[in-house]
């Protein structure tokens, strides 16, 4: 397997770059196989594998792809090759006999496909062997990307909007402390809700690796963030000190500092190897890996920083104040804002679409705007008397596609892939 450039196709770009995944290993664009035409046929046992809908940038399940050689001559396959418009959306997602493989008279080899939707709406590719044989069999392959967000409100109300999933929430429960922020398992499959003493409410297939309840706190808790692979979390309070749970490593924190602005939140790197944390100033201090784009520090702002978030690649970030101007740094491109829009009610929060091309803004009534006119509005808590929501989360990850139409590829992204195949092999 070649080591991955940015110059290279992206199918190309997507087998280097996974290569310890067994990934298809794509031939040139147009190459039709090599070797002399016989009499072999391989027949597949369908002409087109659907793979139904599913939430961007989350992995569906594998579905197996047999082809059979009813002739009595044995057919030798190379590699399998994937055309079309969604081409990069479809991978080998577990071991198969095909790739390459020999298969004699009367027997039978199998792929292990799966989906990755990169975009929404329709996502169409062939699937064909390279062979020996004149005419090998095409598979057609489809799915359908899908994408939706959750609310929550201080209460622990959840409410899903698009395809998001509802897993449970807090309503009408007894809470020591209001409900500050909910974050997604990134696959629709759950989501983590945190309350400002750190206590953590898993739903779905979000797992507890811990939680702060009981602990004594310098400053309460202000925001989350889950590693790559989803297997821990960082918690971040108002004075920036870290607290990591799980798989998380901790990189540092701000906890022994003078900070001028209280910490608002924070967002992790796309290798999950540092974070960045932003303060109400939009000051930004980076940890690990977090490399520096920007801030606000220095300018005097009409309204206080709330959140951040990060590009499809990890090398931008935005920042949304309280009266919804955004403030982009990096590769981060400016969508829109409500800066100069009268609200209701102040900004909340902000949530990234998976494709990286733009994102909502959540206000404490529930009302939610979306940047540019392209982004989807499935709907919002906005009218329904709530005036408590407290954050917005996408239901699924950054697309990989998103992340490898950026410059800066980064072979970090094969382990993003790997997790998601991992986690989708045990549900």
């Amino acid at each position: 397997m070649t080591k991955a450039t940015s110059h290279l196709p992206a199918r190309l770009r997507i087998a280097a770059l996974v290569g310890g995944l067994s990934l298809f290993a794509l031939p040139a664009l147009g190459s039709t196989g090599a070797g002399a035409a016989t009499t072999g046929t391989l027949t597949p046992s369908t002409a087109q594998i659907d793979f139904g809908d599913l939430t961007l940038g989350a992995v569906g399940p594998s579905v197996t792809l047999t082809f059979t050689n009813n002739s009595t001559t044995t057919v030798n396959i190379s590699g399998m090759d994937v055309e079309g418009p969604a081409q990069n959306d479809f991978v080998e997602s577990g071991p198969g006999t095909c790739d390459p493989g020999t298969v004699a008279p009367g027997d039978s080899c199998t792929e292990q496909l799966a989906f990755l939707p990169g975009a929404l709406g329709t996502r169409t590719a062939t699937i064909t062997p390279i062979d020996d044989e004149a005419s090998p069999p095409t598979v057609t392959l489809t799915g359908t990307g899908s994408t939706g967000y959750y609310e929550v409100t201080a209460t622990g109300h959840v409410d899903t909007f698009g395809d998001a999933t509802f897993y449970g929430d807090l309503t009408g429960q007894p809470l020591p402390a209001p409900i500050i922020s909910i974050t997604s398992t990134g696959d629709n499959g759950g989501y983590w809700l945190l309350d400002s003493l750190g206590d953590v409410h898993a739903f779905g297939d979000a797992t507890d690796f811990g939680t702060l309840s009981g602990v004594h706190l310098n400053k309460p808790i202000v925001g989350m963030a889950q590693t790559v692979d989803g297997g821990g979390y960082w918690l971040v309070a108002s004075d920036g000190g870290i607290f990591a749970f799980g798989d998380a490593p901790f990189f540092g924190s701000t906890g022994s500092l003078h900070l001028n602005q209280p910490i608002v939140g924070m967002a992790p790197t796309f290798d999950g190897g540092g974070y960045w944390l932003v303060a109400a100033d939009g000051g930004i201090f980076t940890f690990g890996d977090g490399q520096f784009y920007g801030s606000t520090g220095s300018i005097h702002l009409n309204k206080p920083i709330v959140g951040m978030a990060t590009t499809a690649d990890g090398n931008g970030y935005w920042m949304v104040a309280t009266d919804g101007g955004i403030f982009s740094f990096g590769d981060a491109q400016f969508y829109g804002s409500t800066g100069g829009i009268v609200l209701n009610k102040p900004i909340v929060g902000m949530a990234v679409t998976a494709d990286g091309l733009g994102y909502w803004l959540d206000a404490s009534d529930g009302g939610v705007f979306a940047f540019p006119n392209t982004t989807p509005f499935f709907g919002s808590d906005g009218g329904k008397g709530i005036t408590n929501s407290t954050g917005i989360s996408l239901d699924g990850f950054t697309t990989l596609q998103a992340a490898f139409d950026f410059p800066a590829v980064r072979s970090q992204h094969s382990a993003l892939l790997q997790s998601r195949l991992t986690r989708q092999s045990h549900t």
